[in-house]
């Protein structure tokens, strides 16, 4: 029986053992954290739910910053095919964009870096933190990494790039550094796993992530998927097989499916076993209850979908979730949008989850394709974040594009239904749950079960204590950032978070802050006692603004804390009461003082500070000490509690006694009992005796008080100018009296009784045997004595004669400080109710030099506990550790969901060897004789073929030409070919670049001015909370647009800035959004009239704040695209006149796009904020910010067309009698035209008709000449409807036009009409009235002016704009047009001599008219593919620039400036900085320098050539004592920065430079003492280097194995200095001296725990 019993147990004990694994393999997984990047500008799961739940679709347009050849892309080549018949798609615009100093990446190796990398480390920080896990604290714990990938196409263009990434391509580049570089960068030692099974590729890594952690191979998983299309062929190849939906986007089952539509995207997601995740306290978002993954196997084809393998893929995750498919409500399909695939995955679901369902409730069926498209080793993860989104939301969202599901599946077969609309989705008798597909093209298929976290485990932002959120104790909000931009976009997004959440609770937020997020160096904190309080904080650490609630600065790690304890004088009633009633640890301490007093004393400690009824007051000798001694040991522990932990305690006079306790050498009862009996002592001497301070050094007080000989005495030395003297009270009177005399500030120290003099020998008997059974034990911190005379560094033993010596000996506080600050940088601590010693702690450590840190504790008449928090707070930035969750308010507060870090991005993308448009034609700025060089090559090339033929069919000759002839008729080709080669070289065109605007974005106060009761109101109201969301306020200022007196505008101005506010640092208009027209001035939009008033009205109110201007379509950026807003294009010609006639006080223009989002206003703020970029022409689109250019237009449009226009018809030419209309008509006449319509306002009456009319008639044409006013509706129509039928209007030419010159603080709306009139209004006539008949041609003449700008032609400007926009909207509509940007013509009046002679010196040579028209052929010649809007101008760009960017730069015309045609060797711009060109070496510059000027002069190249080697801007950009690893180098780099450095100072330089000197501080004085040869280092400078290496290693972020190097290091080092010199080092050079280069690199590699 007993065998029996026992194999029972065992078989009991096994079952339930099996029972446990099996439990535990089946364990749900928690998603605990998630954060994504996907089309949109979806920045977050939240952002992603607002994308799906609103029903918005993600398609965009093809990037423009990634060198794609869009017009390669989209145009038809040879064969008539395209490379791309698809034109969107869901991009990351911003993919380029990345920190890559966060990650200690530099910039140079940043650009190697795939972008998707780049996204992962991004993305995975984020992901953690939304898990209210700090990052930093995973570092060395195993956690996995699991990151899917497909797409490594980023390494083509590295190759294509002029720059040279040797060294960086492979790790940059390599599919298994996607997940191993997010491991490396945040120091995790789990499984790290990059997994490629394409589109699959992201829910296989969630599958394989939950699998490792039921194994237990890791605590915590980081799964997800990232793609970026580096490169188009996803595009390009797929349009080969006809794949893609033409207009980009994905019709998840529908029968209009008609091919997927890529897209890009990134998502991360923090999973963990759910029992881990409720142990920790991390949300619980939802649950992973099962997975499986499969493969098609040998099926219909490799990457043909197979029914059969989804169905058995479905069936597995179910069984390894334990659920049956009808527990299951709705799936995320994988959803393509393909006719083939589709279709197989619906009948696969109508197979499994389909069936046993009832009607009322069936498989409710979607796709996050048909929002942003497939975002390929994204998709997975994108659906999960989706599916948990709506199981937190309680919504399905609806699936987009489907008109009907697809006839290709019979959905009668099952219940399964499609989300055409949103659903709601209830919780009801079980927990919601839902399915995730992915299948990938190579057949590997994945399934994903998700359940809604249960009730108990969810994550609902812990419902904030609502009381919390107004008045209370006061609270620390903790920021902390790499740089000090990114901690003020911290608070900026923090107070952003708190606006929008008014439910959370101050504690809350701070609590949450110092437990989920890391720590960094550039710090702030924030100090409130309630919402409002904080929330004012918040907003003046985003102004920079000083705020006594705010303490920021950079922390300086490594250093030493010091406490500091004074003697008298820091008492004051009612001292830190406060703090015991709010700190547990305070109270405490303080109540075991009382209780130690008791045995002493018969007077209650608490009743002394209460000041109670019948308790002793403060002016009693043994009651102050007794009383102080207490506070200042409780404050010690006080913070003590908190992490501030001292290396060493000094104390002055009474002072000893808390350093003594606080050291552990004085028990509190030994202390306590020494703080009483030697101030009962010291009542012997009460009312005999004063102290004096005096602000001078010892020697001086010493020479001062010999006329008092034995009765005054130096008592103490607290710093080299101030010194303390006690003495009987005569004596002390006289002196003060003396002082006074002398001008000397000396004051009474507040004591009746002085000590630490030859009276005090009277009490040594007293105190030897009053104290004499005191207990010292070895202090377990260092306590530094102060007493004169004890022997510096030897242990103090504080027993009854150490106390009798600390009360008669001078204090000799200064001289120990100074020894102490020798040693290095520390931090010091004041510990008392009111600073005593700070005055001396500050005098003594700035003379050291270096990076001391002196704060105190708790200030008089100041609340107790926001003065001390303000003190921890400045320790924290000081670099001290301070434990903020200790803090009695935060310890324990639920915590909240927080604004993720504010990485602060740079773009990072090679740069292409050539533009991908040419960038600039090959005539562009440059001689004449480049020309004329591909003429002649042209001619030899047809002479040496011997095929004349090819120069072209106007050559009359051929090979039985005789000699005599031929050369004649070669001479006039080549004269041809040398003007037409001439005219185009005149063509310029716009083009928008891609610009990288810094995310400082805009500070300071904003002037908004804008249209009041207008369609602006919208418009003002986003511009308006942009800036308030970037933390400027914002003053509005509606304008009356029927109003635009300027002086009238002037006087609101100066009423809108005369508030007592800052000036404003910008103002921004939206003036031009007004688009009515009054009767007087017809043509004049408002818009256009009260933006030239509050141009002119700004100058008048002295307001020099730079004006930006804001339209909305005035622009278009690409072929194609329609502008909305015509007349605002006025703006656009108004401004660039205003940028040069007012450059101080002018920003610049934006177009912003159709949807004004967030971010749009993220857009518009980067853009307000760049005025030091010289931006100033900037259009914000979905795909970024871009810049306006003037470009050469190096389109095939050669004047020598093979197929020149030819009118037909009647020619309509407005100012036809005019200079230049004359010139058009004389041309077209040649050509051929049968009828010229020949306007202006005196028709034949003009000067010179007659004349014209007589010449045109000798051509053959037929000629009208009429007076018409083109800006009449009604004469223009009746003269259209004069043209004969036989010869029907083909062809206009708008060349009518005044100019009414005058500087824009001299134009008024009149003045505005004049000019607009005929160009505007006319060219809006001709285009609505002529839009029936078909016309070849339809040219409209604007001006240069209207493309550069020029001083004095702003209506002229402004007009001429208006035109070119209306040339872009006719072409977007399928109309010709062609609006030409004419340069000064000369001849016929035009231009005078002396106009000319000045045009000539500026760069701009006037147009022979002959040539001008052969230019106006070839344009139109060229088509209806022509640009719409071209400039023809003649430019010496070298002449021209100088002038026109000599107050204002220009980066409109950036690009035609050609350096390298104008001197091929000229530098790259690096010779202004140290060593960035050939000089004097460093060597040859340092001996004639001062020391200052030879410091800055080293640290300076260092920086320099720091930031050369790593690619950083400048040496400002790189810190001087910012460790090299932070900044990103390595091997490589190490080696080619010594190498550098080697050049630059002319001296041999050790290949371990960067490891023995590892700042670039510390390189710099490496250099000194090898350049100038300083000699031995002295114990100070030891001291000093030790400091520094102590900081480095207390800020060095090592795992575990690199730890391990440096101990090893540091102990060689040690074992070094003890034993006798060695010839080690030498040993080191020669070893190094002696390798090769891969030696070098391993060496440097081992040395900087790279390897």
């Amino acid at each position: 029986m007993t065998a029996l019993r026992k194999v029972t147990r065992d078989l009991r004990d096994t079952r339930r053992r099996l029972q446990a694994e099996e439990d535990r393999n089946g364990e749900p997984i928690a998603i605990v954290g998630m954060s994504c990047r996907f089309p949109g500008h979806v920045d977050s799961p939240e952002a992603l739910w607002e994308l799906v739940s609103s029903g918005r679709g993600a398609s965009g347009s093809f990037p423009v910053d990634r060198g794609w050849d869009l017009d390669a892309l989209f145009n038809e080549s040879a064969d008539g095919k395209v490379a791309s018949y698809v034109r969107e798609g869901g991009f990351l615009y911003d993919a380029g964009w990345f920190d890559a100093a966060f990650f200690g990446i530099s910039p140079r190796e940043a650009v190697t870096i795939d972008p998707q990398q780049r996204l992962l480390l991004e993305v995975a920080w984020e992901s953690l933190e939304r898990a209210r896990i700090s990052p930093q604290a995973l570092r060395g714990s195993d956690v996995g990494v699991f990151a899917g990938a497909m797409n490594q196409d980023y390494a083509v263009r590295l190759h294509e790039s002029v720059e040279d990434f040797e060294g960086f391509l492979t790790t940059g580049n390599t599919g298994s550094v996607v997940s191993g570089r997010l491991s490396y960068a945040l120091g995790l030692v789990g499984p790290a796993v990059t997994v490629d099974t394409a589109c699959s590729s992201s829910l296989v890594t969630m599958h394989m992530a939950a699998r490792s952690l039921r194994g237990r191979e890791c605590s915590l998983a980081l799964a997800g998927g990232v793609t970026v299309m580096s490169m188009p062929t996803t595009f390009t190849e797929f349009c080969k097989q006809r794949n893609l939906a033409p207009d980009g986007r994905a019709k998840s089952f529908a029968a209009a499916a008609d091919g997927t539509a890529w897209a890009e995207g990134v998502g991360m997601v923090v999973m963990e076993r759910l029992s881990d995740a409720e142990r920790n306290g991390h949300p619980v978002l939802a649950l992973i209850r099962g997975s499986a993954v499969n493969q098609d196997g040998a099926s219909n084809g490799l990457s043909a979908p197979n029914g059969p393998s989804q169905e058995r893929v479905i069936w597995q995750a179910l069984r390894d979730a334990r659920l049956t498919a009808e527990e299951i409500d709705a799936v995320e399909g994988h959803a393509t949008g393909t006719r083939l695939g589709d279709p197989i995955e619906a009948q696969a679901l109508l197979a499994t989850y389909g069936q046993g369902r009832s009607p009322e409730r069936p498989l409710w069926l979607g796709s996050l394709k048909s929002n942003i498209g497939h975002a390929q080793a994204a998709a997975g993860v994108g659906g999960v974040i989706k599916m948990v989104m709506a199981l937190r939301h309680g919504v399905l969202p609806q699936t987009l594009h489907v008109d009907e599901p697809t006839p290709k599946v019979d959905w009668s077969a099952g219940e399964v239904r499609l989300l055409t609309q949103p659903r709601d989705w209830p919780r009801e008798d079980r927990p919601r749950r839902a399915g995730v597909s992915s299948f990938g093209v190579s057949g590997t298929n994945a399934h994903l079960i998700l359940e809604e976290a249960p009730k108990e485990s969810s994550h609902d932002d812990d419902a904030a204590d609502s009381t919390g959120t107004g008045g209370g104790a006061t609270v620390p909000l903790v920021l902390s950032a790499r740089t000090a931009a990114a901690v003020r976009e911290q608070a900026r997004r923090l107070h952003s978070h708190l606006t929008d959440h008014p439910d959370l609770a101050p504690a809350q937020v701070a609590g949450s802050l110092v437990t989920t997020r890391s720590t960094f160096d550039e710090r702030a904190v924030v100090l409130g006692a309630d919402r409002a309080e904080l929330l004012d904080g918040l907003d003046n650490v985003v102004q920079g603004v000083p705020d006594a609630r705010t303490v920021a600065g950079h922390a300086v790690g490594g250093r030493d804390v010091v406490f500091v304890f004074p003697g008298q004088g820091g008492q004051w009633a009612g001292m830190a009461l406060e703090l015991r009633e709010e700190f547990p640890v305070f109270a405490e301490t303080l109540h075991a003082c009382a209780e130690a007093l008791a045995e002493h004393v018969e007077w209650s400690l608490l009743d002394v500070l209460r000041e109670a009824e019948g308790a002793p007051g403060l002016d009693r000798v043994d009651v102050i000490q007794p009383v102080l001694f207490s506070v200042t040991v409780a404050l010690a522990d006080l913070w003590r509690s908190l992490g501030v932990e001292p290396s060493a305690v000094v104390g002055s006079s009474l002072g000893e006694i808390a350093a003594a306790y606080t050291a552990g050498t004085l028990s509190l009862a030994d202390a306590t009992k020494v703080a009483v009996l030697r101030s009962r002592a010291l009542l012997e001497l009460s009312g005999r005796s004063g102290m004096v301070s005096v602000p001078l050094g010892r020697a001086q007080v010493e020479e001062l008080i010999a006329a008092w000989p034995d009765r005054l005495f130096v008592s103490g030395v607290n710093s080299p100018s101030i010194s303390v003297v006690s003495g009987d009270n005569e004596a002390v009177d006289e002196l003060l009296a003396v002082c006074a005399e002398r001008g000397i500030r000396a004051r009474r120290v507040a004591t009746d009784c002085a000590s630490h003099y030859p009276e005090v020998e009277a009490l040594e008997e007293r105190l030897l045997t009053d104290l004499a059974d005191l207990a010292p034990e070895p202090a377990r911190i260092a306590f530094l004595s102060t007493v004169a005379g004890e022997p510096a560094g030897a242990e103090t033993v504080p027993d009854a004669a150490y106390w009798y010596r600390n009360t008669r000996r001078t204090v000799e506080f200064g001289p120990v400080v100074q020894r102490l600050a020798a040693t290095g940088n520390k931090v010091y601590i004041e510990i008392s109710p009111h600073p005593v010693l700070k005055v001396a702690l500050s005098e003594i450590v700035e003379q050291e030099g270096g990076e001391a840190a002196v704060l105190s504790t708790l200030r008089r008449q100041t609340g107790d506990r926001r003065a001390f928090l303000t003190s921890l707070a400045r320790a924290y930035v000081s670099g001290v550790s301070v434990d903020w969750a200790a803090l009695p308010e935060l310890a324990g507060a639920p915590q909240v969901d927080l604004p993720t870090y504010a990485f602060q991005r740079e773009r990072y993308w090679p740069r292409p060897a050539a533009a991908p448009d040419g960038g600039r034609g090959p005539a562009a700025g440059a001689p004449a004789s480049v020309g004329q060089g591909a003429v002649d090559a042209h001619f030899w090339e047809a002479v040496e073929n011997g095929d004349l033929g090819r120069l072209g069919a106007d050559l009359r000759c051929d090979d039985r030409t005789p000699l005599k002839d031929v050369l004649p008729e070669l001479a006039s080709w080549h004269r041809q070919g040398l003007e037409r080669a001439r005219v185009d070289g005149w063509r310029y065109i716009e083009r928008w670049r891609p610009v990288d605007l810094p995310a400082a974005g805009p500070q300071g106060r904003w002037l908004l001015v804008h249209p009041g009761g207008t369609e602006s109101d919208a418009p003002a109201e986003w511009v308006r909370d942009s800036l308030r969301e970037a933390g400027c306020p914002v003053v509005d200022l509606p304008v009356d647009t029927a109003d635009t007196d300027a002086a009238t505008l002037t006087e609101r101005l100066r009423q809108a800035c005369a508030d007592g506010g800052p000036e404003p640092a910008g103002v921004v208009s939206l003036l031009a959004f007004d688009g009515r027209h009054d009767a007087a001035r017809p043509s004049v939009p408002r818009g256009t009239a009260a933006t030239l008033a509050l141009v002119r009205a700004l100058g008048a109110a002295g307001i020099t704040a730079p004006l930006w201007c804001l339209t909305q379509g005035a622009v278009t950026t690409a072929a194609g695209d329609r502008p909305g807003a015509v007349e605002q294009a006025q703006i656009w010609g108004l401004g660039r006149v205003v940028a040069l006639e007012h450059p101080d006080r002018w920003g610049g223009l934006v177009d912003l796009p159709g949807a004004l989002d967030p971010h749009a206003g993220t857009q518009l703020c980067a853009a307000l904020g760049s005025a030091h970029t010289g931006e100033d022409q900037l259009a914000l689109r979905p795909v970024g910010i871009l810049g306006r250019r003037l470009v050469a237009d190096g389109g095939a449009r050669p004047a020598a067309a093979t197929a020149p226009w030819r009118p037909t018809g009647t020619v309509l030419i407005t100012g036809g009698t005019g200079a230049l209309g004359a010139h058009v008509a004389r041309w077209a006449a040649d050509q051929g035209a049968g009828h010229l319509l020949l306007t202006s306002r005196r028709g034949a009456d003009a000067p010179g008709a007659a004349e014209l009319r007589a010449d045109l008639e000798a051509s053959g044409a037929t000629v009208t000449i009429a007076a018409c006013d083109v800006a009449d509706r009604r004469a223009v129509q009746q003269l259209l409807d004069g043209i004969p039928d036989r010869h029907p209007l083909t062809a206009v030419f708008h060349a009518a036009g005044v100019l009414d010159d005058g500087m824009t603080a001299d134009l008024d709306t009149g003045r505005l009409e004049g000019v607009l009139a005929p160009k505007t209004e006319g060219a809006r006539l001709l285009d609505e009235l002529t839009r029936g008949t078909a016309l070849s041609a339809f040219v409209l003449f604007s001006g240069f002016a209207a493309t550069v700008g020029s001083s004095g032609q702003a209506g002229y400007a402004a007009a001429n704009a208006h035109l070119d926009a209306l040339a872009r909207r006719r072409r977007a509509d399928g109309l010709p047009a062609t609006s030409i940007a004419w340069g000064p013509w000369t001849g016929g009046g035009l231009v005078d001599e002396g106009i000319e002679e000045r045009l000539q010196r500026r760069g701009l040579t006037a147009l022979e008219p002959r040539l001008a028209v052969l230019g106006l052929s070839a344009l139109l010649s060229g088509g209806p593919d022509g640009p719409a809007n071209v400039a023809l101008v003649d430019v010496d760009w070298g002449r021209f620039l100088p002038s026109f960017t000599a107050a204002r730069p220009s980066p409109l015309l950036r690009e035609l400036a050609q350096p390298t045609l104008a001197n091929p060797t000229a530098s790259d711009g690096r010779d202004d900085i140290p060593g960035g060109g050939a000089g004097p070496t460093l060597a040859e510059r340092l001996p004639g320098l001062t020391g200052t000027e030879r410091d800055r002069l080293l640290l300076t190249t260092v920086r320099a050539q720091v930031a050369s080697t790593l690619g950083y801007p400048g040496p400002d950009a790189v810190s001087p004592r910012q460790q090299f690893k932070e900044l990103g180098i390595d091997s490589l780099t190490a080696l080619e920065l010594r190498n550098g450095l080697q050049s630059v100072a002319g001296v041999a330089l050790p290949a371990t430079l960067v490891f023995d000197h590892p700042t670039p501080e510390a390189v710099a004085g490496h250099l000194s003492r090898t350049l100038l040869g300083d000699g031995a280092p002295t114990s100070s400078t030891l001291f000093t280097d030790i400091d520094r290496l102590g900081s480095a290693l207390g800020s060095a972020d090592l795992d575990e194995a690199e730890q391990h190097l440096v101990a090893t290091r540091l102990r060689s080092l040690a074992a070094r200095w003890d034993a006798a010199p060695t010839n080690g080092a030498g040993d080191v050079a020669q070893t190094l001296a002696d390798a090769d280069r891969s030696e070098v690199l391993a060496f440097i590699d081992r040395e900087l725990g790279l390897s």
